[in-house]
């Protein structure tokens, strides 16, 4: 049962980069300006379920793999400035410089200024740090450890906080105008719920409720209902429902799908970014550009931003460079 529970999990953290990579895609057709129709419309049924699910999947693994294991809080703390804080640190100032090398082949430049560059730590709209805004919200989250280990000892204590999160969701913003979104602290009531419902849902193996095909076609439908009327919160819900019990179906009889780059999904959301910028801007905008070879480049786009990300982690894993392996996220031991 155990091997079973982390092959779906498995499949549907694959098919959830898989979801992001597709997201970033960017293939501009020269005669409107603007991306291709395609590259949005083909994620655009998933879009509120991409994010919401990467943080569920992240609250989940945090319960299985820390608070199940009882992880003392010294040693969660250590393991996070290890995992996610140097990653982050480094990924901020990689993709700075990375940009502003990309100032000759885009509109919107990247000031080379030192004031930007350190902006880029805390503030990531409109920043070379855009994306990176989810390990900041992540470590936040990291950082309440103590209190999921505290709530995780009692099933009312749960449900309460549960509870509590919906209402922050839908109560708990504290935007401030002309106050910058600072390490997105004024977010966190976004997220919070999805993070909080990962724990929540593997604590109590909620997982074996959605396991046939009439939970699968009960979700879509809820889904389906709640994106078209527009309901925030069980459109999100309803969609990570939908996909657990899509990736249970699915590992019962693949349960090696997305086995090639799967245990890589945390370097392929850092690293992404950089292969799939370069397909489209200079691959596909300068070099090679061709209508009829607009589904070769996208295809090249995903392929790009899921394996290249996987090789190089590949190799810095063979390396015995400590450094290299922090900054890239990857386990040391």
């Amino acid at each position: 049962m155990e091997k079973q529970r982390i092959q779906w999990l498995a499949v549907l953290r694959g098919f959830n980069i898989v979801l992001v990579v597709m997201f970033h895609v960017q293939l501009i057709d020269m005669t409107t300006g603007e991306n291709h129709l395609f590259c949005t419309a083909i994620t655009e049924p998933f879009n509120p379920i991409r994010m919401p699910l990467f943080i569920f999947c992240s609250g989940g693994l945090l319960y299985l793999s820390r608070i199940k294991k009882e992880w003392s809080i010294k040693d969660l703390y250590v393991d996070k400035i290890y995992r996610i804080l140097c990653p982050f640190l480094f990924f901020v100032t990689f993709y700075y410089f990375f940009k502003v090398l990309l100032n000759a082949f885009v509109k919107t430049k990247v000031p080379l200024t030192l004031t930007y560059f350190l902006e880029s730590f805390c503030i990531y709209p409109n920043h070379p740090s855009a994306h990176l805004w989810f390990l900041a919200v992540l470590f936040w989250f990291m950082l309440l450890y103590p209190l999921f280990v505290w709530l995780c000892k009692e099933k009312t204590r749960m449900m309460l906080f549960l509870a509590f999160t919906v209402l922050f969701y839908l109560y708990g913003d504290v935007s401030i105008d002309g106050v910058d979104n600072y390490f997105y602290i004024f977010s966190l009531n976004r997220y919070l719920v999805y993070f909080f419902f990962g724990i929540f849902f593997f604590k109590y193996e909620l997982y074996r409720y959605f396991r046939t095909v009439y939970s699968l076609l009960a979700t879509v439908l809820v889904y389906s209902i709640s994106y078209s009327m527009e309901i925030p919160l069980i459109t999100e819900v309803s969609g990570i429902l939908f996909m657990i019990s899509l990736c249970q179906l699915l590992a019962v009889r693949y349960p090696s799908l997305f086995i090639s780059f799967r245990e890589y999904i945390y370097q392929i959301f850092l690293m992404s970014f950089i292969f799939q910028p370069f397909v489209e801007l200079i691959l596909w905008k300068k070099l090679f550009y061709q209508e009829n070879l607009f589904l070769v480049f996208y295809v090249l786009n995903v392929l790009s931003g899921i394996y290249l990300p996987v090789l190089i982690s590949q190799l810095a894993e063979r390396s015995s460079c400590r450094v290299l392996k922090i900054c890239l996220g990857l386990k040391t031991a």
